[in-house]
């Protein structure tokens, strides 16, 4: 065999790799876009009926080491989603059900030590709270005292659905359900169905649930 026509075996073989590798991306893109439309559609026919329903969460919230919440109310549901083109196709790029968590209640909170304040204005900022604030200083020495933050305890929740195409995975992301935290976690697109989708909905809902069962990369992070 001449050197040219081992070059060109050498070329058929990488062809005949690349054929099978974008046939394999393929298959896992559409099943993974079949496993979000399902997602897709049951979220949006969740946000209905739990705007409804209303439920209430049945864990205590800790903003810091003093101030806690009880009975927040989850109300405000809006389910959304965003598309993409991926190879010619369109395919999903996001899910999200956004919602709020709500206690009515205005509260007062102080700080004096700057690691505490600058921990508080995050976690007030990451879950979407409204809230004012006041440097309060000594009227005859003008040093600083504390950090006053007035606040209506109502803060933003959500669960967003991440595809990822070529990998057939799909990965959620459940922001301040269970109190100030983001909980991920992935999943293969193949066990993405009604029967996971209603354990999501029973954590949601503040019953027992087993949707991070059998999750890949189960993580959580505090707000």
């Amino acid at each position: 065999m001449g050197y040219l026509e081992d070059l060109k075996r050498q070329a058929d073989d990488v062809l005949a790799q690349q054929h099978q590798d974008i046939g394999a991306l393929q298959r896992n893109a559409m099943l993974t876009d079949a496993a979000c439309q399902a997602a897709a559609r049951y979220l949006f026919t969740l946000a209905r009926q739990l705007n409804v329903l209303q439920p209430m969460s049945k864990t205590v919230w800790w903003l810091d080491r003093k101030t806690s919440f009880s009975q927040l109310r989850f109300t405000g549901f809006r389910a959304d989603s965003r598309m993409k083109k991926l190879r010619d196709a369109e395919v999903f790029d996001l899910i999200v059900l956004n919602f709020a968590a709500r206690t009515g209640s205005r509260v007062t909170i102080a700080k004096d030590f700057p690691p505490e304040i600058e921990k508080l204005e995050s976690r007030l900022r990451q879950c979407g709270a409204h809230y004012d604030s006041e440097v309060i200083r000594d009227p005859e020495t003008g040093k600083f005292v504390e950090k006053r933050f007035e606040l209506v305890a109502d803060f933003q929740s959500s669960v967003r659905v991440v595809p990822d195409h070529d990998t057939a995975r799909i990965a959620f992301h459940v922001a301040n359900v269970d109190g100030f935290e983001t909980v991920s976690v992935a999943f293969p697109a193949f066990e993405v169905g009604t029967a996971r989708l209603d354990e999501l909905a029973r954590w949601l809902t503040g019953e027992p649930h087993a949707f991070l069962r059998d999750g890949e990369h189960v993580r959580r992070v505090p707000a």
